[in-house]
Protein backbone atom coordinates (compact mmCIF):
# COMPACT_ATOMS: atom_id res chain seq x y z
CA UNK A 1 0.00 0.00 0.00
CA UNK A 2 2.67 1.97 1.22
CA UNK A 3 4.59 1.96 -2.55
CA UNK A 4 1.56 2.87 -4.33
CA UNK A 5 1.57 6.79 -2.50
CA UNK A 6 5.57 7.21 -3.04
CA UNK A 7 5.89 10.44 -4.39
CA UNK A 8 7.81 9.60 -7.42
CA UNK A 9 5.04 7.01 -8.11
CA UNK A 10 2.62 9.54 -8.05
CA UNK A 11 5.15 11.99 -10.12
CA UNK A 12 5.54 9.68 -12.89
CA UNK A 13 2.10 8.13 -13.14
CA UNK A 14 0.62 11.67 -13.56
CA UNK A 15 3.18 12.82 -16.04
CA UNK A 16 3.02 9.60 -18.29
CA UNK A 17 -0.91 10.52 -18.55
CA UNK A 18 -0.94 12.30 -22.26
CA UNK A 19 -4.20 14.62 -23.71
CA UNK A 20 -4.61 14.52 -27.22
CA UNK A 21 -7.05 16.98 -26.76
CA UNK A 22 -3.89 19.80 -26.39
CA UNK A 23 -4.15 20.82 -30.28
CA UNK A 24 -1.82 23.71 -29.99
CA UNK A 25 0.23 22.75 -27.30
CA UNK A 26 1.17 19.75 -28.82
CA UNK A 27 2.07 20.80 -32.59
CA UNK A 28 4.30 23.71 -31.53
CA UNK A 29 5.58 23.52 -27.82
CA UNK A 30 5.86 20.21 -27.17
CA UNK A 31 9.52 18.78 -27.22
CA UNK A 32 10.41 21.95 -25.84
CA UNK A 33 10.46 21.57 -21.85
CA UNK A 34 13.24 22.06 -19.57
CA UNK A 35 13.36 22.54 -15.84
CA UNK A 36 15.24 26.05 -14.78
CA UNK A 37 17.23 25.95 -11.58
CA UNK A 38 15.04 28.00 -9.81
CA UNK A 39 11.46 29.42 -9.91
CA UNK A 40 13.18 32.71 -11.39
CA UNK A 41 12.51 31.94 -15.02
CA UNK A 42 15.12 33.92 -17.79
CA UNK A 43 13.62 33.78 -21.62
CA UNK A 44 14.69 35.79 -24.57
CA UNK A 45 12.43 37.97 -26.99
CA UNK A 46 14.46 37.32 -30.57
CA UNK A 47 15.12 39.32 -33.57
CA UNK A 48 17.11 38.62 -36.21
CA UNK A 49 19.06 40.74 -38.39
CA UNK A 50 18.39 42.41 -41.55
CA UNK A 51 21.93 42.79 -43.39
CA UNK A 52 23.47 41.14 -45.94
CA UNK A 53 27.13 40.40 -46.01
CA UNK A 54 29.61 42.28 -48.34
CA UNK A 55 32.57 40.18 -49.66
CA UNK A 56 36.34 40.37 -48.70
CA UNK A 57 39.57 39.85 -49.58
CA UNK A 58 40.91 36.58 -48.62
CA UNK A 59 43.78 38.32 -46.42
CA UNK A 60 41.39 40.40 -44.65
CA UNK A 61 39.59 39.56 -41.19
CA UNK A 62 36.11 38.57 -40.85
CA UNK A 63 33.51 41.23 -40.64
CA UNK A 64 31.93 42.10 -37.06
CA UNK A 65 28.76 42.05 -37.57
CA UNK A 66 25.76 43.03 -34.65
CA UNK A 67 24.23 40.08 -32.52
CA UNK A 68 20.58 38.83 -32.37
CA UNK A 69 18.30 41.07 -31.26
CA UNK A 70 17.14 39.65 -28.25
CA UNK A 71 15.17 41.29 -25.37
CA UNK A 72 15.37 38.88 -22.11
CA UNK A 73 12.64 38.94 -20.14
CA UNK A 74 12.88 37.62 -16.37
CA UNK A 75 9.61 36.62 -14.06
CA UNK A 76 8.53 34.05 -11.25
CA UNK A 77 7.61 31.28 -12.35
CA UNK A 78 3.77 30.82 -12.07
CA UNK A 79 2.29 27.83 -10.19
CA UNK A 80 -0.72 25.65 -10.45
CA UNK A 81 -1.60 23.30 -7.94
CA UNK A 82 -4.27 21.48 -6.77
CA UNK A 83 -5.70 18.92 -4.25
CA UNK A 84 -8.66 16.80 -3.60
CA UNK A 85 -9.89 14.67 -0.86
CA UNK A 86 -10.72 11.07 -0.97
CA UNK A 87 -12.99 9.91 2.39
CA UNK A 88 -12.49 6.73 3.27
CA UNK A 89 -16.25 6.59 3.85
CA UNK A 90 -16.70 6.46 0.49
CA UNK A 91 -14.30 3.15 -0.14
CA UNK A 92 -16.73 1.50 2.87
CA UNK A 93 -19.22 -0.23 0.67
CA UNK A 94 -16.45 -2.90 0.12
CA UNK A 95 -15.05 -3.44 2.99
CA UNK A 96 -16.56 -6.69 3.28
CA UNK A 97 -14.39 -8.15 0.19
CA UNK A 98 -11.06 -7.79 2.26
CA UNK A 99 -7.61 -5.46 2.24
CA UNK A 100 -6.58 -6.48 -1.51
CA UNK A 101 -9.86 -5.22 -3.09
CA UNK A 102 -9.56 -2.17 -0.91
CA UNK A 103 -6.54 -1.52 -2.44
CA UNK A 104 -7.67 -1.63 -5.80
CA UNK A 105 -10.41 0.71 -5.31
CA UNK A 106 -8.21 2.93 -3.51
CA UNK A 107 -5.47 2.88 -6.86
CA UNK A 108 -8.61 3.19 -9.34
CA UNK A 109 -10.11 6.14 -7.24
CA UNK A 110 -6.57 7.51 -7.06
CA UNK A 111 -5.99 7.36 -10.84
CA UNK A 112 -9.13 8.57 -11.77
CA UNK A 113 -8.69 11.47 -9.33
CA UNK A 114 -5.54 12.25 -10.71
CA UNK A 115 -6.40 11.93 -14.42
CA UNK A 116 -8.86 14.32 -14.16
CA UNK A 117 -6.74 17.08 -12.25
CA UNK A 118 -4.22 16.27 -14.46
CA UNK A 119 -7.28 17.70 -17.82
CA UNK A 120 -7.37 20.71 -15.48
CA UNK A 121 -3.61 21.72 -15.56
CA UNK A 122 -3.33 20.27 -19.25
CA UNK A 123 -6.15 22.83 -20.49
CA UNK A 124 -4.52 25.42 -18.49
CA UNK A 125 -1.28 24.76 -20.66
CA UNK A 126 -3.85 24.69 -23.72
CA UNK A 127 -5.35 27.79 -22.98
CA UNK A 128 -1.52 29.71 -21.74
CA UNK A 129 -0.09 28.27 -25.27
CA UNK A 130 -2.78 30.04 -27.22
CA UNK A 131 -2.20 32.60 -25.09
CA UNK A 132 1.63 32.71 -26.11
CA UNK A 133 0.61 32.59 -29.42
CA UNK A 134 -1.68 35.31 -29.51
CA UNK A 135 1.23 37.96 -27.55
CA UNK A 136 0.07 37.89 -24.22
CA UNK A 137 -0.56 35.05 -21.40
CA UNK A 138 -3.92 36.17 -18.99
CA UNK A 139 -5.45 34.37 -15.77
CA UNK A 140 -7.75 32.75 -15.49
CA UNK A 141 -10.13 35.73 -15.29
CA UNK A 142 -8.60 36.41 -18.84
CA UNK A 143 -7.86 39.97 -17.87
CA UNK A 144 -5.32 39.67 -14.99
CA UNK A 145 -1.57 39.78 -17.30
CA UNK A 146 1.08 37.31 -16.67
CA UNK A 147 3.20 38.14 -19.44
CA UNK A 148 3.33 40.24 -22.61
CA UNK A 149 5.77 38.74 -25.33
CA UNK A 150 5.53 42.37 -27.02
CA UNK A 151 3.74 41.45 -29.98
CA UNK A 152 3.51 44.46 -32.79
CA UNK A 153 -0.04 45.75 -33.33
CA UNK A 154 0.52 44.90 -37.09
CA UNK A 155 0.34 41.38 -35.99
CA UNK A 156 -2.57 41.48 -34.60
CA UNK A 157 -5.01 42.86 -37.32
CA UNK A 158 -8.75 43.29 -37.39
CA UNK A 159 -9.84 43.06 -41.30
CA UNK A 160 -12.58 45.16 -42.20
CA UNK A 161 -14.55 46.15 -45.53
CA UNK A 162 -14.24 43.91 -48.45
CA UNK A 163 -11.22 42.35 -46.88
CA UNK A 164 -13.32 40.24 -44.45
CA UNK A 165 -13.47 36.58 -45.67
CA UNK A 166 -16.79 36.93 -45.04
CA UNK A 167 -17.79 39.55 -48.08
CA UNK A 168 -17.98 37.92 -51.41
CA UNK A 169 -15.37 40.27 -52.95
CA UNK A 170 -12.33 38.98 -50.41
CA UNK A 171 -9.68 36.94 -51.15
CA UNK A 172 -8.29 35.26 -48.34
CA UNK A 173 -5.52 33.39 -50.20
CA UNK A 174 -4.18 37.09 -51.03
CA UNK A 175 -4.48 37.73 -47.34
CA UNK A 176 -2.85 35.05 -46.27
CA UNK A 177 -0.18 35.65 -48.41
CA UNK A 178 0.32 38.93 -47.43
CA UNK A 179 0.59 37.73 -44.06
CA UNK A 180 3.36 35.43 -44.79
CA UNK A 181 5.09 38.33 -46.35
CA UNK A 182 5.02 40.41 -42.89
CA UNK A 183 5.81 37.39 -40.89
CA UNK A 184 9.13 36.93 -43.33
CA UNK A 185 10.02 40.51 -43.50
CA UNK A 186 9.52 41.49 -39.15
CA UNK A 187 10.77 37.62 -38.11
CA UNK A 188 13.99 37.16 -40.86
CA UNK A 189 13.47 33.75 -39.32
CA UNK A 190 14.58 30.54 -41.28
CA UNK A 191 10.72 29.32 -41.57
CA UNK A 192 10.50 25.87 -42.15
CA UNK A 193 6.80 26.07 -42.73
CA UNK A 194 3.45 27.46 -42.22
CA UNK A 195 1.16 26.49 -40.11
CA UNK A 196 -2.78 27.79 -39.33
CA UNK A 197 -5.36 27.42 -36.69
CA UNK A 198 -8.33 28.81 -38.05
CA UNK A 199 -11.49 29.13 -35.79
CA UNK A 200 -14.72 27.84 -37.05
CA UNK A 201 -16.67 30.97 -38.49
CA UNK A 202 -13.37 31.76 -39.74
CA UNK A 203 -13.46 28.11 -41.46
CA UNK A 204 -17.12 28.56 -42.67
CA UNK A 205 -16.37 31.97 -44.56
CA UNK A 206 -13.43 29.85 -46.17
CA UNK A 207 -16.16 27.42 -47.27
CA UNK A 208 -18.40 29.71 -48.77
CA UNK A 209 -15.94 31.77 -50.09
CA UNK A 210 -16.27 32.17 -54.10
CA UNK A 211 -12.44 32.97 -54.92
CA UNK A 212 -11.75 29.62 -52.58
CA UNK A 213 -14.28 27.24 -54.72
CA UNK A 214 -13.10 28.54 -57.84
CA UNK A 215 -9.46 27.45 -56.64
CA UNK A 216 -10.41 24.15 -55.43
CA UNK A 217 -13.16 23.52 -58.19
CA UNK A 218 -11.12 20.00 -59.52
CA UNK A 219 -10.17 17.30 -57.31
CA UNK A 220 -9.34 18.94 -54.16
CA UNK A 221 -13.14 21.01 -54.60
CA UNK A 222 -14.73 17.36 -54.39
CA UNK A 223 -12.84 16.29 -51.47
CA UNK A 224 -13.79 20.11 -49.69
CA UNK A 225 -17.69 19.36 -50.30
CA UNK A 226 -17.72 15.72 -49.17
CA UNK A 227 -15.53 15.86 -45.87
CA UNK A 228 -16.45 19.99 -45.79
CA UNK A 229 -12.78 21.28 -44.57
CA UNK A 230 -9.74 23.16 -46.43
CA UNK A 231 -6.77 21.46 -44.73
CA UNK A 232 -4.12 23.21 -47.26
CA UNK A 233 -4.05 26.54 -48.50
CA UNK A 234 -1.26 28.89 -49.88
CA UNK A 235 1.19 26.44 -48.83
CA UNK A 236 -0.17 26.13 -45.41
CA UNK A 237 -1.54 23.60 -43.06
CA UNK A 238 -4.83 24.79 -41.84
CA UNK A 239 -6.44 23.27 -38.67
CA UNK A 240 -10.16 23.95 -37.80
CA UNK A 241 -9.82 24.47 -34.25
CA UNK A 242 -13.11 24.92 -31.94
CA UNK A 243 -11.92 23.56 -28.73
CA UNK A 244 -13.18 25.87 -25.98
CA UNK A 245 -13.56 25.93 -21.68
CA UNK A 246 -15.57 27.40 -19.25
CA UNK A 247 -14.26 30.54 -17.91
CA UNK A 248 -14.24 31.37 -13.95
CA UNK A 249 -18.00 32.59 -14.84
CA UNK A 250 -19.20 29.48 -16.08
CA UNK A 251 -19.27 30.91 -19.50
CA UNK A 252 -18.14 29.12 -22.52
CA UNK A 253 -14.73 30.59 -24.51
CA UNK A 254 -12.88 29.74 -26.94
CA UNK A 255 -8.90 29.09 -27.02
CA UNK A 256 -8.65 30.16 -31.22
CA UNK A 257 -11.60 33.09 -31.11
CA UNK A 258 -14.58 31.84 -34.04
CA UNK A 259 -13.75 34.45 -36.31
CA UNK A 260 -10.14 34.61 -35.94
CA UNK A 261 -7.31 33.22 -37.90
CA UNK A 262 -3.84 32.36 -36.44
CA UNK A 263 -0.59 32.04 -38.91
CA UNK A 264 2.49 30.22 -37.37
CA UNK A 265 5.76 30.25 -39.42
CA UNK A 266 7.44 27.70 -37.76
CA UNK A 267 11.13 27.99 -37.12
CA UNK A 268 13.93 25.94 -34.61
CA UNK A 269 13.54 28.75 -31.92
CA UNK A 270 9.79 30.14 -32.12
CA UNK A 271 8.92 28.61 -28.43
CA UNK A 272 10.24 27.35 -25.02
CA UNK A 273 8.73 25.86 -21.80
CA UNK A 274 10.41 26.28 -19.36
CA UNK A 275 9.37 25.25 -16.06
CA UNK A 276 10.31 25.79 -12.45
CA UNK A 277 11.08 22.63 -9.75
CA UNK A 278 8.28 22.28 -7.37
CA UNK A 279 9.70 23.05 -3.81
CA UNK A 280 7.82 20.46 -1.17
CA UNK A 281 9.79 19.17 1.79
CA UNK A 282 8.05 15.42 1.15
CA UNK A 283 10.47 15.31 -1.64
CA UNK A 284 14.60 14.22 -1.88
CA UNK A 285 15.94 17.21 -1.70
CA UNK A 286 12.93 19.41 -1.79
CA UNK A 287 12.60 19.22 -5.16
CA UNK A 288 9.54 17.47 -6.02
CA UNK A 289 9.64 16.92 -9.81
CA UNK A 290 12.03 14.57 -9.91
CA UNK A 291 11.11 11.45 -11.61
CA UNK A 292 12.78 7.66 -10.42
CA UNK A 293 15.76 8.20 -13.29
CA UNK A 294 16.61 11.45 -11.62
CA UNK A 295 15.66 13.69 -14.20
CA UNK A 296 13.23 16.67 -14.01
CA UNK A 297 9.48 16.21 -14.99
CA UNK A 298 7.12 19.12 -15.49
CA UNK A 299 4.15 17.66 -12.79
CA UNK A 300 4.77 16.71 -9.46
CA UNK A 301 2.29 14.62 -7.64
CA UNK A 302 1.75 13.45 -3.65
CA UNK A 303 -0.50 12.23 -1.49
CA UNK A 304 -0.79 11.83 2.72
CA UNK A 305 -3.40 10.70 5.39
CA UNK A 306 -5.74 12.77 7.42
CA UNK A 307 -7.05 11.18 10.58
CA UNK A 308 -10.40 12.59 11.03
CA UNK A 309 -12.01 12.85 9.17
CA UNK A 310 -10.25 9.57 7.47
CA UNK A 311 -8.99 10.09 4.18
CA UNK A 312 -6.33 10.91 1.79
CA UNK A 313 -5.25 14.32 -0.09
CA UNK A 314 -4.04 13.94 -3.39
CA UNK A 315 -1.88 16.71 -4.74
CA UNK A 316 -0.56 17.67 -8.45
CA UNK A 317 1.59 20.99 -8.87
CA UNK A 318 3.78 22.61 -12.35
CA UNK A 319 5.44 25.82 -12.70
CA UNK A 320 5.50 25.80 -16.78
CA UNK A 321 5.36 28.88 -18.96
CA UNK A 322 4.71 28.69 -22.95
CA UNK A 323 7.02 31.01 -23.90
CA UNK A 324 6.47 32.95 -27.40
CA UNK A 325 10.19 33.59 -28.69
CA UNK A 326 10.04 35.09 -31.90
CA UNK A 327 6.37 36.91 -31.60
CA UNK A 328 7.17 38.37 -35.05
CA UNK A 329 6.32 34.61 -36.35
CA UNK A 330 3.17 34.81 -36.10
CA UNK A 331 -0.04 36.68 -36.93
CA UNK A 332 -3.00 36.44 -35.43
CA UNK A 333 -6.15 38.12 -36.91
CA UNK A 334 -9.63 38.51 -37.04
CA UNK A 335 -11.17 38.10 -40.44
CA UNK A 336 -15.10 37.51 -40.03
Amino acid sequence: MDNLFKIRVLTGAINAMTSPAMTVYNRIFRGKEHMEPSDRLAFDIITGSQRVLKNISIYAPAEITEKTGRKTITMTAPRLATKRFVHTAELNAIRAFGGQVSLEQMKTRIAREQKDMKDEHDRTLEFWACNALKGKIYDADMTTELVDYNMAATHNPTLSGTNLWSDAASNPVNKIREFKRLIKDDSLAGITGWLAFCGYNAMDSLLKNSSILNLLKYEKGRKMAEEADVSRLAATELIEYDSSFMDDKNNRQYFIGPDHFMLIGLCSDIVDVPYAPVVDSKAAGGVGNIDANGSGVMFFSKSWDIEDPSGRWIKTEARPLPVLQRPDCVVYAKVV
